[in-house]
């Protein structure tokens, strides 16, 4: 028997994503990306805008005028990297933009986005066979790393356009693990693959309007302190705000006692370090997940932040919350998540948004 079709649906999520993920842009040279976005979005809504910021705006308005609106953001940019110095051999010197381990940085490939295109590095090592028992022993430092282009001096290293400041972004095209597991890795997957589930959602709504105004926000800046949303939570009169995120899976061998899984279903946000999800949004987000039949699993995360911790300041403040999506490896160029927990979480979205209408945004219900 032929092998089952993709639905449309999973046909139009990875292609979004896997054209985003080809795409190099840490914190605030989201250029490429901006413009990415920006293209696919435009048939998808009524209007699209690009702020001052970088974020890509786009609204696809309810057929009702007095509508609910729904703020739903999605980050664009990734960790990476500036280009500090180029050293008189020709070697690159970096500078960290957003968090990336050292520990993972030796030997990897990256991407120097330069004015005439992107050009392939590697992020040097010393070959094991020079390795002293001291090396074998320590993390080098991000401060000591470098990159190699290929250039023998500093002198063909500006003659291929690399200038101090150019954008330096791992490498790593979207490709399915093993065959047939459904489970797929890349680059940037944070959060390019929330930005693929708004541009899903918004095809599901391109011949049919929204029972609430969706204001999609592809975000920047997010990684270095949810800068883009913070103009965004200015600037967006809405009643209630959406993050999709990524977040940290902890079901590998390294743990004994895992709270989140691939596969497990999308996430529910109760609290990171930026924000304590709003009691109402939760509950919403919990019935379309019951309406829709979809396996969910709480997240309660410390170490994390979403762009719901500045989106919940619009206005005079507005119920917040965010789901996320389970991925393995973050902020490496091994990202890992299930694709079956990123068309679960366009279905609670969907699913949220078709219950916002009646849904009680009171933080708590009084007694009169």
């Amino acid at each position: 028997m032929p092998a089952p079709q993709p639905s449309p649906d999973t046909q139009r999520l990875l292609a979004h994503l896997r054209g985003l993920v080809a795409l190099t842009g840490p914190s605030g040279s989201e250029e490429d990306v901006i413009r990415a976005a920006h293209r696919a979005a435009l048939p998808l809504a009524d209007r699209v805008e690009v702020d001052a910021f970088g974020n890509v705006v786009a609204v696809r308005e309810a057929a009702d005028s007095g509508a609910r609106r729904l703020i739903l953001a999605a980050h664009l940019d990734e960790v990476g990297f500036r280009v500090r110095a180029v050293t008189l051999g020709g070697f690159l010197r970096l500078e960290k933009v957003g968090g990336t381990d050292d520990r993972i940085l030796l030997a990897q490939r990256v991407h120097v986005r330069t004015e005439g295109g992107p050009l392939l590095g590697v992020i040097g090592t010393k070959s094991a066979h020079l390795l002293t028992d001291t090396d074998r022993a320590r993390v080098v430092p991000q401060a000591e790393l470098y990159v190699d282009v290929g250039a023998r001096n500093a002198e063909e290293a500006a003659e291929m356009g690399i200038r101090v400041g150019d954008p330096v972004g791992f490498v790593g095209e979207l490709a399915e693990l093993g065959r047939g597991s459904g489970r797929f890795v890349a680059h940037a997957l944070d959060d390019r693959a929330g930005a693929a589930v708004l541009l899903a959602l918004l095809e599901r709504y391109r011949d049919t309007p929204p029972p609430v105004t969706l204001i999609v926000a592809f975000t920047t800046q997010e990684e270095v302190g949810l800068r883009g949303a913070t103009a965004v939570a200015r600037a967006q009169q809405a009643d209630v705000a959406l993050a999709l995120d990524m977040t940290a899976a902890d079901d590998t061998p390294e743990f004994a006692a895992p709270h989140l899984r691939l596969g497990g279903g999308p996430t529910v946000k109760v609290m990171d370090f930026s924000t304590l999800a709003h009691p109402a949004v939760r509950r919403g987000l919990e019935a379309a997940a019951q309406a829709r039949g979809l396996n969910v699993q709480p997240e309660l995360l410390r170490g994390i932040g979403t762009d719901a911790g500045a989106l919940q300041h619009a206005g005079r403040g507005i119920p917040a919350g965010a789901v996320s999506v389970a991925n393995r490896s973050t902020h490496s160029p091994v990202e890992v998540l299930d694709l079956a927990d990123l068309l679960g979480a366009l279905e609670l979205l969907d699913g949220f948004v078709q219950g916002l209408p009646g849904l009680d945004l009171r933080f708590v219900a009084l007694d009169e």
